[in-house]
C-alpha cells in the first residue's frame, strides 16, 4: 500500500475511534514514521487547523483536491475517508493499466533495440561482406535495408510525440489552459480519454451534492465556488454562466465537448424521473469498468500488432541478410 494512503487510513480510523488529533498522529508515527506527520503536528502547534495542515502538506495533490471539497461538508474523518476511497479506487485501476502495459512495452523496447542492432551493426557488416566479394545487391534488398533504417527513426519520433503530448496535457490540466485542452479534444483518440477524465471527475463531485437533494444550479454554484484550484473549474465556470442566462443544464452538457454521451444519458434520466434515489453512482461504476475493458481491448490489439510486426521484421531480415550471406558462403 502507498505510504501516504497507509498513514491517512490509520489517521481517520483513529479519529473515528475517539482519539485526539495529537494522539492519532503520534500513534500513526509509531506505526510508520510518515514524513508529513511531524509537519502537520508543527502546524497545529502554530495555530493552524488540521484541514489547513493537510492541504499544505506534501500529501498527493489528487487527495488534497478531493479533501478540499469533502472537508467543507463532512467531519474530518469522513472527509479523509471519502477522499481516500476515491484515490485508492483510481490507483487500483491505474495499477491494472500499468500491469497490462508492461508486457507490450517490453516487446516494444526489445524491437527497438533489435532494430538498432540490425541498422548499426548487422547491416554495415553485411555491406562490407558484399563489397569484399564484389557483389551487387538487388533493388529489392536495397529497399528493405532502407526500411530497416527507417524503423528506429519512426520509433524515436513516436516516443518524442507521446512525451510532448503528455507534458502539454499535464501542464494544460494543471494550469487550466482551456485552449490547449480544447485543441486536443478535437483529436479523435485523445478526445475520448479527455472526455472520460472530465466526465468522471464531474460525476464524482456532482453525485456527492446530488445526494443532499440540492437543485442543479445550487450544485453547480457550490462546485464552482469550492473547486477554485481544480482543473474542472474551466468546465464549471462556463456551465454556471450559461445556467444563469436561462439555459437548462441538460442542454448545456449536450452541447459541451468536455463530456461523453454516457454521462449525458444518465444525467437526463435523473432529471426526467425526479427521483431522489437516482444518482450518478451507476455511471461512475460503469465508467471504471468501461475503462478497464477498453484498456484490455487496446492491449490485445497492441500486442497482436507487435507480434505481426516482429514476424514481418524477422522475415525481412531473413530475406535481405541471411539468404544473401548463405549464397555468398555457398560460392566460397
Amino acid at each position: 500500500m502507498n505510504n501516504d494512503y497507509f498513514f491517512l487510513e490509520n489517521f481517520y480510523l483513529l479519529i473515528q475511534e475517539g482519539y485526539s488529533l495529537d494522539q492519532a498522529l503520534d500513534i500513526c508515527y509509531s506505526i510508520h514514521p510518515h514524513k508529513d506527520i511531524r509537519f502537520i503536528q508543527s502546524m497545529l502547534k502554530e495555530g493552524y487547523s488540521v484541514e489547513e495542515a493537510i492541504i499544505n502538506s506534501h500529501l498527493p495533490p489528487m487527495f488534497k483536491e478531493y479533501f478540499t471539497f469533502f472537508q467543507k461538508k463532512n467531519v474530518l474523518s469522513k472527509a479523509i475517508e471519502n477522499s481516500l476511497k476515491i484515490c485508492q479506487m483510481q490507483n487500483t485501476y491505474l495499477r491494472k493499466i500499468q500491469k497490462r502495459l508492461s508486457y507490450p512495452l517490453v516487446l516494444l523496447v526489445f524491437l527497438l533495440l533489435f532494430s538498432l542492432f540490425v541498422v548499426f551493426i548487422l547491416i554495415p557488416k553485411v555491406n562490407m561482406l558484399f563489397v569484399s566479394f564484389n557483389l551487387e545487391t538487388s533493388t529489392f534488398i536495397q529497399f528493405i535495408m532502407f526500411l530497416f533504417q527507417l524503423i528506429p527513426i519512426i520509433f524515436i519520433i513516436l516516443i518524442i510525440c507521446f512525451v510532448i503530448i503528455s507534458i502539454q496535457l499535464y501542464d494544460a490540466l494543471k494550469k487550466k489552459k482551456f485552449k490547449v485542452i480544447e485543441f486536443y479534444l478535437n483529436k479523435i483518440f485523445i478526445k475520448n480519454i479527455l472526455q472520460k477524465y472530465f466526465s468522471l471527475k464531474f460525476a464524482l463531485y456532482y453525485n456527492e451534492l446530488l445526494q443532499e437533494n440540492l437543485d442543479s444550479i445550487t450544485i453547480i454554484h457550490t462546485l464552482n465556488q469550492q473547486l477554485r484550484n481544480s482543473d474542472i473549474k474551466i468546465v464549471l465556470y462556463e456551465i454556471e454562466e450559461r445556467m444563469l442566462e436561462g439555459e437548462l443544464i441538460e442542454n448545456i452538457l449536450e452541447d459541451f465537448i468536455y463530456f461523453d454521451q454516457l454521462l449525458i444519458t444518465f444525467f437526463r434520466m435523473i432529471l426526467e424521473h425526479h427521483n431522489n434515489d437516482l444518482s450518478l453512482q451507476n455511471y461512475i461504476d460503469i465508467t471504471f469498468k468501461q475503462i478497464e475493458l477498453s484498456v484490455n481491448k487496446f492491449m490485445k490489439l497492441l500486442t497482436s500488432g507487435i507480434y505481426i510486426f516482429v514476424a514481418l521484421f524477422v522475415i525481412m531480415v531473413y530475406i535481405s541478410i541471411i539468404i544473401p550471406m548463405m549464397n555468398v558462403i555457398s560460392e566460397i
